[in-house]
């Protein structure tokens, strides 16, 4: 009874009343002046610099491309091929960042943002009945689309390519591209000497698949290389792959075979960027990002493969190239944040200082407040 009659008794030490030393302010006008105008000069000071050292570091140029006669297009998927060029009014240097940039387009939309299934994304298998979530677009006819859902099924899928050396890996989160998606479970692919052309639709002879140890029925892919195929495979060489169930699902190289390679698929950078959801109507994604430096008045073209179509929800297609600061795309938005924080604290500090210059207030008794 002893150790329990004990182990109730209340601690007196100060940490256990919370009557440890503490910094308890008397905040006074005088004071509260005092914080607003040095809070406020810090602030103008930091977007001071920022403007004088790091604004003209990033140079922007920005052009819409579906407005032009020779670009546009009337239905999703058309592939109607037209150049557009973007003249550089300062030197861009390397790397410079390719965006697209799309308008009147709301990713925020509430039934938008739920249709998805975050397992199909991450390789796992789940019954039919499991992807309610990807209302309203969960098959395509008799097949279920592998991702289904609104968000992965409208992926912008123009294909922009430059006339200087651009990149398009590394564009998205490194969290993203090797956590949150996956290739469906069974996935396999491998390289084979056999003549795999005619069986990119079809299924190839079993002997194909059997040679390399891939799962049959298997299909057969001619590489594209490079960035199409993530370095997995060179431009001709002949490769075999195998997806579970292929006439049960409908994979995304199948929705999207202009800008996904089968042997990538949900681990393309250019979806898993589609993925990650703008928050405004207005918005530009990563495409990509020029290798070689661009000189003043120096032309890029673009060859554009247009499939995206944006004339239903009226909206507007641009392309975007841009350099970068060590701050970020826009330190212009910095400053501007700086300055005009620290103006207004400095105004208000000077008003308050006013007032109590021409009209003070007297402080009360401070012993009254008993603080102990």
């Amino acid at each position: 009874m002893a150790s329990s009659s004990s182990s109730r008794r209340v601690r007196t030490d100060k940490w256990s009343q919370q009557s440890v030393p503490a910094l308890r302010p008397l905040i006074t006008s005088q004071l509260a002046a005092a914080c607003l105008f040095g809070a406020g000069s810090m602030a103008l000071m930091v977007g001071t610099v920022v403007k004088l050292v790091h604004n003209d570091e990033v140079f922007q140029r920005k052009i819409q491309y579906d407005n032009k006669d020779e670009c546009k297009i009337s239905r999703a998927n058309e592939g109607r091929v037209c150049n557009v060029t973007i003249r550089a009014k300062h030197r861009m240097a390397s790397p410079v960042y390719v965006y697209y940039e799309l308008e009147n387009f709301y990713q925020n939309h509430e039934r938008y943002t739920v249709s998805y299934n975050e397992y199909q994304l991450l390789g796992r298998n789940k019954k039919k009945s499991a992807l309610s979530s990807c209302s309203p677009l969960k098959k395509n006819g008799s097949r279920v689309l592998s991702p289904c859902g609104l968000i992965a099924n409208s992926l912008f899928n123009d294909v922009l390519v430059s006339d200087v050396p651009m990149r398009e890996d590394g564009i998205s989160w490194w969290t993203d591209l090797h956590n949150k998606f996956k290739q469906p479970n069974k996935f396999e692919w491998a390289e084979t000497n056999q003549d795999v052309s005619s069986c990119y639709k079809s299924f190839c002879p079993d002997s194909y698949c059997e040679d390399v140890g891939v799962r049959t029925p298997c299909k057969g892919y001619v590489c594209v290389g490079g960035d199409y195929d993530a370095g997995k495979c060179d431009a001709g060489q002949n490769v075999v792959f195998y997806y579970r169930k292929p006439l049960y699902y409908q994979f995304l190289y199948e929705t999207f075979p202009e800008v996904v390679s089968p042997i990538v698929g949900v681990k393309n950078e250019h979806f898993i960027v589609w993925m990650r959801l703008a928050g405004l109507s207005t918005f530009r994604k990563l495409y990509g990002r020029l290798t070689s430096s661009v000189s003043k008045n120096e032309d890029v073209t673009f060859t554009i493969t247009n499939n995206f179509n944006v004339d239903a929800n009226s909206g507007k297609k641009f392309i975007v190239i841009s350099t970068a600061s060590t701050l970020g795309l826009n330190p212009k938005a910095i400053w501007l944040t700086c300055l005009g924080f620290g103006a207004s604290s400095i105004f208000f500090a000077l008003l308050l200082a006013t007032k109590l210059r021409l009209a003070p207030r007297k402080l009360g008794d401070t012993s009254y407040l008993h603080i102990e």
